[in-house]
Parts: structure tokens; C-alpha cells; sequence
């Protein structure tokens, strides 16, 4: 996966209170122009901020804005307040229905009723707030190829376009002044845009010619719920592409039109038609988030300004009760700022719960809940552990039993452990030994993660996206079963050597190079 290591130009300043409200940037003024379609409901006090943050970040000599009140319970007060805030304000034009349509049918009425212009649309939930750039952004990266269809923003609130989308503490907020610092730090380390199967509909643009050909919404998931996503995966049967603009922000405070009960009875209806008319969409999702994801947004939550307390992660699985009668004691924790955790076999759980009281003991881990250090023992990553390790931990360490020997006995029966010990043995950030007496292994490591943590981004981003290949091409392999078969793990000898030809695996050399001395001894 060709990530970019060091961050691009990007037409954002970095420091968000002093971005310049101009928003007429350097931008190819032969794209088309776009009408910003609103779609109005409720929530006041959100749709006023709306409108604000688009007098300021518009080009309104281009670029249009369209608000379609849908009669909401407050409809009246809200139109007296909307003409009020648009008063003398070019570059903005107001309707309102004469009945509720519904999202859904308050959009496609906007596009195909309203709105005359061969101008492409931008889709825009009246509870955002837009950020200097963010609109021909999206626009070159629509009009970067043929083939892209349509483009959403990244934000605070969208699901797999929220940034930073995985947190280290499930329970914690994405506030938007945490999504600000995260994207302004590292946007520019990001590829331009993600191919994602959908775009997220809070702030969806799209090309004119494609909804006169392909239509827009589809009245079956009236009112709201599952349209965007049938509209991006339609297009796409016909080869059109959905993105995510890595470089375009937008604030999204959250749907307030739907709640509760109602919310979750349509979610669930309109999950069991996109399912029904797509079953390929839940696993090219969870592909996506799994596979395509830039290391340094993935663990963007630890990279900026990383939240205590610090999680910590013992894999111990695979070790035998002298090997855990060695390496339990030596782990107390340093301090009462960490958050461990022990991952172990069910049949140790006992056990280690017992010699660490303080810790969690689980024995199943999921890669999206990153951590940010993950300490396993040499020898005891397979396959699979090697790419969850590269999904789940920002920072590698390695405990080494005693003399750190990995001997073919501790490999077993799948002799190809031998070269990933190797790589994962290069690609980690540190490296204890653990022997008789041991003690204060984790201070030893916590210390080398302050070290790591220290450094400049540019080259934590780095670090992250040499190990990120490494264990991606892991990844594939592991999908073969190797063991007692020695033409497949001469096929795995040759898969790994390949890669030592490109510069992000330079790492695996050393294992490579074992691999074929032991094969040779055969």
C-alpha cells in the first residue's frame, strides 16, 4: 500500500483560529460552479451557525446556497430568523415546502424542482459548520478523475469519515475542538482522499451529470436513513467512485431531526434494504476500515496529544506456565497512569488474573480498539497476531525469554514462525529480557515509549508506515496455511524476499535471510 510518508502541501493553514476567511484559494476555475443545497428542519440554533460559517467560506461570485424549509414544528419561527440572518446577503436563496417532504423528498425536490442551474450539487446538513477551503477541496478532488462520483468531508461526527475515528477510550467524546487539533496536525500526512465504498450524506457533492442520469434519492428510504449510501453504491454499479477528502473539514453536530425509538426503527429498516440490494456492503466496509486506512489516521488518537490514562497491552497467549511463572512477576505497573491489560489463553486466565490483580484479563482482543503500546513475547506471533498487532498498537515491544534464542522447538509445527519472530523482532520499538528476577519490565518499556513519543511526527508517521506494509504483506501470507507443506513455505520464503526490494521493507532483510539458511540446512 503506497502510503505518503511526509506530509503534502495543503492549502489549510494549521492553526485553525487564524485561518483566513478568504476563501478564494488557488483553484482551477474551470471546475464547475456548485448550488449548496441546505435541507431545513429544526435545530435553529445550529442551521444560524450554518449559515454563518458559509457567508464566511463561500465564493459566492461561483458558488450558490439553496435552503429548503420542510415545514418543520417550528417552521415559522425558523423562516422569520433565517430571512433575518440572509437579509441583503447575496449568493443565497430561500424556499420553504408547502408541506413536510421528508429528507429525502426535500432534497430531490431542491435538486430537480428547485434549483435550474447545471450547477453540481453539494448536499448540507443544516446542523454543520463549514471551515475555510473545504468546498474547492472537494471539488478538484471530485474532478481529480473521471471516475469520482461523489465526495464527502472529513468531520467530527461521520461515522467512517470522522477523524480521529478510532479513540483509545471508547467512552470518550469526539469534540470538535479534539477533531480540529487531530485533522490539523495531520491532514497533510494523509492521502488526498480515500476510494471508500460510501460517502458520508452530511456533506455530499456530487456531479450534476450523474444524478440526470442515475436519479438521486430513492423515495423507499423516506423520510431518512440509508439514502446517500443506495445513492453512492448505484452510481458505482455503473463505475463511478465515492470518496473521502482527507484535506476538507466540516463540523457536523448530529442528526436531531430523528431520535430515539423513531431513529432506530428506521436505521434498521433501511440497513435491511441497502443489505437486501447490496450484501457485498458490510464486508467492503468493515475491508475498507480494515485495509485502507493511512497508519497515521488510525492511530490519529494517540499521535496528537495521546489521552491518559496510557493503555498498555501484555499479549501473553501462547506461553507456557514456566514461561508466565517467569515474565508475570517482572510485570507490575510503574505507575497509576496506565490502563493494562493482559490478553492470555482461557486456560491461563485464572492464573494471570490472579498474579495481576490490577489488570484486565481478556482473551480475545479487536483490532479496531487501538492501544497505544502492545508488548508481545518472542516467538508467539503467528500470522494473523502479526497483522493485528499492526491494526491494534502504535508501539511494539518485544519480551525476550532468557537468552532470547527462538529455537525450532518454539516455533512447532509451523516452521514459517521463524521468519515473522525475525520481522516482527526488526519492526518493533523495543526490546526487554526477561529472565530469573526480572522486574520493572513495563517502566523499562513505558520509558521507550516516552522516547518514541517525543520525536518529531513526521517520523512517528514514518515508523508506523514502514511497519503498517510489512505487516500488511504478512497479512496475505498468513492466509496460507504453511505448515508440514514445504513448497508453500518456500512460496512464503519467496513472497517475503520479494520484498526486500522496495524501500518500506528494507526491515525484513534479517528474517528473509534466516529463512533461507534454515531451508538450506533441511
Amino acid at each position: 500500500m503506497p502510503w505518503p510518508r511526509q506530509p503534502r502541501r495543503c492549502s489549510r493553514v494549521p492553526d485553525f483560529a487564524a485561518r483566513s476567511s478568504n476563501p478564494r484559494t488557488l483553484v482551477n476555475n474551470t471546475l464547475p460552479s456548485i448550488t449548496i443545497v441546505v435541507p431545513v428542519y429544526g435545530d435553529l440554533e445550529s442551521l444560524l451557525a450554518c449559515i454563518a460559517s458559509l457567508k464566511e467560506n463561500i465564493d459566492f461570485e461561483r458558488d450558490q446556497v439553496l435552503l429548503v424549509n420542510d415545514c418543520g414544528p417550528d417552521a415559522d419561527d425558523i423562516e422569520r430568523a433565517v430571512l433575518a440572518s440572509l437579509d441583503g446577503h447575496r449568493g443565497f436563496r430561500y424556499e420553504r415546502n408547502a408541506e413536510n417532504l421528508g429528507f429525502v423528498g426535500n432534497c430531490n425536490r431542491a435538486v430537480f424542482e428547485l434549483d435550474t442551474s447545471d450547477n453540481d450539487i453539494l448536499l448540507l446538513n443544516s446542523d454543520t459548520v463549514t471551515t475555510p477551503g473545504f468546498l474547492d477541496e472537494m471539488r478538484e478532488v471530485l474532478y481529480a478523475s473521471e471516475d469520482h462520483g461523489v465526495v464527502c468531508a472529513r468531520s467530527n461526527n461521520a461515522t467512517i469519515a470522522s477523524i480521529p475515528f478510532r479513540l483509545t477510550h471508547g467512552s470518550a467524546s469526539r469534540t470538535e475542538a479534539r477533531t480540529v487539533a487531530v485533522f490539523d496536525a495531520l491532514s497533510g500526512y494523509l492521502p488526498r482522499w480515500y476510494v471508500s465504498p460510501v460517502s458520508m450524506g452530511f456533506c455530499f457533492l456530487t456531479r450534476r451529470s450523474l444524478i440526470r442520469e442515475h436519479s438521486l434519492f430513492d423515495n423507499v428510504f423516506a423520510p431518512g436513513y440509508g439514502e446517500e449510501n443506495d445513492y453512492c453504491l448505484r452510481i458505482n454499479a455503473h463505475g463511478y467512485k465515492s470518496l473521502i477528502s482527507n484535506r476538507a473539514l466540516v463540523l457536523h453536530a448530529g442528526s436531531k431531526s430523528f431520535v430515539g425509538a423513531r431513529r432506530n426503527k428506521l436505521r434498521s429498516a433501511h440497513q435491511a434494504i441497502l443489505e437486501a440490494r447490496y450484501p457485498f456492503y458490510g464486508q467492503a466496509t468493515g475491508g475498507f476500515l480494515k485495509y485502507s486506512v493511512h497508519p497515521a489516521d488510525r492511530f490519529a488518537d494517540l499521535l496528537v496529544d495521546a489521552p491518559s490514562p496510557l493503555r498498555v497491552a501484555v499479549d501473553l497467549r501462547g506461553c507456557s506456565d514456566a514461561e508466565l511463572s517467569r515474565i508475570l512477576p517482572a510485570l507490575s505497573p510503574p505507575n497509576d497512569h496506565i490502563a493494562l491489560e493482559v490478553v492470555t489463553d482461557p486456560a491461563a486466565a485464572s492464573q494471570v488474573a490472579h498474579a495481576m490483580p490490577g489488570a484486565t484479563v481478556r482473551s480475545e482482543v479487536v483490532d479496531d480498539d487501538i492501544v497505544a503500546i502492545g508488548v508481545y513475547v518472542a516467538g508467539k506471533l503467528d500470522g494473523d497476531r502479526f497483522a493485528s498487532f499492526g491494526r491494534r498498537y502504535a508501539f511494539w515491544a518485544r519480551l525476550d525469554i532468557d537468552d532470547g534464542v527462538l529455537r525450532w522447538a518454539d516455533a512447532g509445527p509451523n516452521s514459517a514462525r521463524l521468519f515473522l519472530d525475525a520481522i516482527a523482532a526488526r519492526v518493533a520499538d523495543t526490546r526487554v529480557e526477561v529472565g530469573t528476577g526480572t522486574s520493572g519490565v513495563l517502566a523499562t518499556v513505558l520509558k521507550s515509549w516516552n522516547t518514541w513519543n517525543g520525536r518529531p511526527l513526521p517520523e512517528k508517521v514514518e515508523s508506523l508506515v514502514e511497519r503498517a506494509e510489512t505487516a500488511a504483506l504478512v497479512d496475505a501470507a498468513a492466509r496460507r496455511d504453511t505448515s508440514g507443506d514445504e513448497e508453500q513455505l518456500r512460496r512464503v520464503r519467496d513472497e517475503l524476499a520479494a520484498v526486500t526490494s522496495g524501500r518500506a521493507y528494507r526491515a525484513a532483510e534479517a528474517g528473509v535471510k534466516l529463512g533461507k539458511r534454515v531451508l538450506r540446512r533441511r
